[in-house]
């Protein structure tokens, strides 16, 4: 008889080649009961699986291993929700292929899950940059390191460091999956996992994360190539997206449209739909039903500035 495994470990790759190894070492290495490991890489055109496949081959170890490789790029969130399918845990510990993880995270994870039914479980990490010397630590300024006031995270964009996430798969059965474009899963989930008062902070440091090289960091790189405004406008989309699936979140999880935190949200996406708006000329904001006159103003006034400024 085969026993369901205490947790899935799943680290997500693409483009890594210089880093796999290290994070597939950190898995193959976790010191805890066994687990299900899935390394799932999202087509990478570059020698990302093939390090994989000759770390996997080789492994003789306590836990159960699934090695697989995309036909073609899925993209971030779709490569999560294919990966949600293939872990037959309901508890699933998310990793990339640039970070390493300490050798015990897995079964401190799974503890805390265990004495606190916590639907998301977070930490702290150690930092680094790109050339391996200390980080910022930048991360400790996001919301949950300090804050856990739904109404503070309805519109915050900073919640907790994802790459220290790992998360039941309620959260997604009950709310379903992410958006289409680009959203941050993280600012998605703990917001969920929030409305639920299911959130749990571990205070070791279980992750060793690389700064500004990461898939979130190609992204961001690619975008600044891009014009001022188109940059501005990715920016503003990615934002307005995770505001309406939080919108739709509050919604199933039962909060009344007349709540504060499902006004504030409101509110808060309107003003970014006149700034996006704006873009498309003043007119479209005035024309627009879909905002009120303080968010028709607010954002012709700061979007006008803001462009002017960046002339």
């Amino acid at each position: 008889m085969t026993h369901e495994p205490a947790a899935s470990f799943i680290l997500l790759s693409y483009c890594q080649e210089d880093t796999i190894a290290e994070s597939v070492k950190s898995l193959l290495n976790q010191n805890c009961e066994a687990i299900e490991i899935i390394i799932s890489d999202d087509a990478s055109p570059d020698g990302t699986f093939e390090k994989i496949k000759q770390l996997v081959d080789t492994y003789s170890g306590p836990h159960r291993i699934l090695a697989r490789r995309n036909e073609t790029n899925m993209g971030v969130n779709r490569h999560i929700e294919h990966a949600i399918d293939l872990a037959t845990a309901d508890l699933m510990i998310w990793t990339a292929g640039d970070d390493r993880n300490s050798p015990n995270r897995a079964q401190r994870v799974i503890d805390s899950h265990r004495k606190t039914g916590a639907k998301l479980l977070y930490s702290d990490a150690e930092t680094v940059g790109p050339q391996g010397e200390p980080g910022e630590d930048a991360y400790r300024r996001a919301l949950f390191y300090k804050d856990f006031r739904t109404e503070d995270a309805a519109t915050a964009f900073s919640l907790y460091l994802g790459a220290t996430a790992a998360w039941h798969k309620d959260l997604y059965r009950k709310y379903g999956g992410f958006p289409k474009d680009r959203a941050y899963e993280d600012l998605i989930l703990g917001f969920r996992a929030l409305l639920e008062d299911g959130l749990h902070y571990i205070p070791e440091k279980l992750v060793i994360y690389k700064e500004d090289v990461g898939i979130s960091a190609q992204l961001t790189k690619k975008i600044s190539t891009l014009s001022n405004q188109d940059r501005r406008t990715r920016m503003l989309k990615g934002q307005l997206a995770v505001l309406e699936q939080r919108l739709t979140d509050a919604r199933i999880f039962g909060l009344a449209e007349n709540s504060p935190v499902v006004r504030k949200m409101t509110q808060a996406a309107g003003k970014i739909g006149a700034r996006l708006d704006f873009y498309d000329g003043i007119s479209a904001v005035l024309a627009s039903q879909d905002y009120g006159w303080g968010a028709k103003l607010q954002g012709i006034a700061s979007e006008g500035m803001r462009r002017l400024r960046n002339r």
